[in-house]
């Protein structure tokens, strides 16, 4: 019957940490069948048969579950067929499946993972096109655009790289000459266009692509290089330690509501129960934030505030996943949809499912250093010293003597103190723009905006104050950042916003304490020629648009001697590894939306 089998040749490659032994192979294709208690006599079934070099062993039988869409309780079963082919080459195995999982314990016991960079190696070669890419933001941040996808005939021709080495490749699909190829380098899955094609030729493409994976030397296409880059994390030993970690909460939102791969479940009295959407919120809001990392051995421990919460494990090939305890999803476990509630027999907590998908970040001491999908990437764009960073910070000399953000208010007071924050954006900061107007307070797009029609092209720009004492640290930066990352949408200024906004402007400054000042919204330009100014520079296609951060807690110079002491080997501080990752996020999240940030500081 194996004859008759004809499936895609798309296969999830992996490493052989031991020999595998005909006993051995039976003993894994009898919890196979053992974890389908409904399972017929075996359609084929055949054991480590030899095929040149390779040795190839295959199962498929039929089984019952329950429909996906009816109850357990409505006692309906439907009749399933799923068969299993291991293809064994050069210390590697091929697995190719449908409808039936290989159990946990045998990836634990045999399979590692071949790294992201020899699969890279091997289908993304010199001269590949790229068609199609899946890119994920090394940011922990919630408020950056998490995950991306392009789709082109050449993406290389289409996608531009400003912004692309905060991004890693999660996927992609290239075409190779004649041959079109597709990867997921996280879990090894390689995939090639082809008719549906007998276990002969399937045995024979899988020893052609382990054959690329050990022996293939040359670096991978160029376009992958404008995007961060995959190294071994034992290449790093003893050099950087991690400093934050997250869990990929945007892969257990797709993994739950939109592949419907997993369901969440606890015991409830006794019986084991599926998670409700009121239930599964909660879950992953407690897991959507960010963690301090902090410890000197390979154990280092996960901090939710002063209190330890779980901790990491740093090995030679990969990050373990430990130990995490929260209040909501600790009794939470994972199972997979193959299977009716409770009938699962690879459940495992939600805990050990993080671990072993690799659903986490770590952000390091090392600033261009991020661990995604299990592989460890270095932010190629670090290299030139932090210059990338260094472009978006501007200083303004009157910043050095601002004592307040917005200064002290009376009913008398027309204007904004010229020591703060605001005073020196109206003073300086702003200058150049033909219309300038506050709008601080109530339905904020930001403390102010300012536009110049008179400019070729035209340009929009967004201030957000800040003012605190000097630091390298992100505490100071988290509040302002977020909201000019949320109000990035506004610089379309939207047509029907605007009638509200000018009547708002129009009014005279009432403080955030409620006292009623004579100071003016509108800055500089006519009131009556605001409803026009807007629509002329929202209207005008190559508007240029700007966000800037305007703070007194930040220094260039500290910000340049920093960075010059990371690059010559100094470990830096954690809390600016913070802030670096922080910026950047922002700078990135403005590239996003076709807009240049920039923060404005201390000399």
């Amino acid at each position: 019957m194996i004859d008759s089998l004809r499936v895609a040749k798309t296969a999830n490659f992996h490493i052989l940490k031991r020999q595998m032994s005909n006993a051995a192979l039976d003993d894994l294709f009898r919890q196979v069948r053992a974890s389908q208690p409904s399972a017929s006599q075996n359609i084929f079934y055949h054991r480590r048969v030899q095929a040149g070099r390779a040795r190839w062993s295959a199962i498929s039988f039929l089984y019952d579950r329950s429909p996906s869409f009816l109850t357990e309780d409505a006692g309906i079963r439907e009749r399933i067929c799923g068969f299993i082919l291991l293809i064994e080459y050069r210390d590697h195995l091929a697995i190719l499946k449908s409808k039936l999982d290989l159990p946990a314990g045998f990836f634990t016991r045999y399979l590692g993972r071949v790294s992201a960079e020899r699969v890279d190696r091997a289908v993304a070669r010199q001269g590949a096109v790229f068609e199609k890419i899946r890119l994920r933001n090394m940011s922990v941040s919630k408020h950056v655009m998490r995950s991306k996808t392009f789709e082109a005939d050449d993406l290389q021709n289409v996608v531009g790289p400003a912004g692309a080495n905060r991004y890693v490749p999660q996927a992609y699909a290239v075409r190779s000459g004649t041959d079109h190829y597709s990867t997921t380098p996280s879990t090894g899955r390689i995939g090639q266009r082809s008719d549906r094609v007998d276990h002969l030729a399937l045995v024979e493409y899988a020893k052609s692509v382990i054959d690329e994976l050990v022996g293939g030397r040359a670096a991978p296409a160029s376009f992958l290089r404008t995007l961060a880059r995959a190294i071994d994390l034992a290449s790093i030993g003893g050099t950087a330690r991690p400093t934050s970690f997250a869990v990929d909460v945007a892969g257990f939102v797709d993994a739950i509501h939109v592949d419907r791969e997993i369901r969440l479940v606890h015991e409830d009295s006794g019986r084991l129960t599926q998670l409700s959407k009121h239930e599964i919120d909660a879950a992953l809001n407690e897991l959507d934030r960010a963690f301090r990392v902090s410890g000197d051995g390979k154990r280092m421990d996960i901090f939710d505030g002063a209190d330890s919460v779980g901790a990491i494990a740093i090995n030679q090939a990969r990050v373990a996943l430990r130990d995490l305890q929260l209040p909501i999803t600790a009794g939470i476990e994972v199972e997979s949809t193959e299977y009716a509630l409770g009938h699962d027999p690879n459940r495992i907590s939600l805990r050990r499912y993080i671990d072993r998908e690799d659903k986490f970040i770590l952000l390091f001491d090392a600033l261009s250093l991020a661990y995604i999908d299990g592989t460890l990437f270095r932010d190629e764009g670090f290299v030139d010293g932090g210059a990338a960073l260094l472009r978006h910070l501007r200083s303004d000399p009157l910043l050095d003597g601002v004592t307040d953000e917005k200064g002290n208010f009376s009913t008398r007071k027309a204007t904004f103190d010229a020591d703060s924050t605001f005073g020196v954006i109206e003073a300086s900061v702003a200058d150049g723009d033909d219309v300038l107007v506050c709008d601080d307070l109530g339905d904020e797009w930001a403390d102010y905006i300012g536009l110049n029609n008179s400019s070729s092209p035209p340009r929009i720009t967004f201030y957000h104050a800040k003012h605190g004492p000097l630091s390298l640290g992100a505490g100071p930066f988290h509040i302002s950042v977020s909201q000019a990352i949320k109000n990035l949408q506004r610089m379309s200024l939207p047509p029907e916003s605007m009638e509200a906004k000018i009547r708002g402007w129009n009014n005279k400054y009432v403080s955030g304490s409620g006292v009623k000042t004579r100071i003016k919204r509108i800055v500089r330009g006519d009131a009556d020629e605001l409803m026009n100014e807007f629509a002329q520079v929202r209207l005008a296609p190559d508007a240029i648009r700007r966000v800037f951060i305007v703070t007194s807690s930040l220094s260039r110079g500290a910000v340049e001697e920093a960075l010059k002491e990371v690059a010559a080997g100094q470990a830096p501080d954690p809390y600016f590894v913070q802030l670096y990752w922080l910026l950047m996020s922002f700078f990135s999240a403005c590239t996003e939306m076709n807009a240049h940030g920039y923060v404005i500081c201390q000399t």
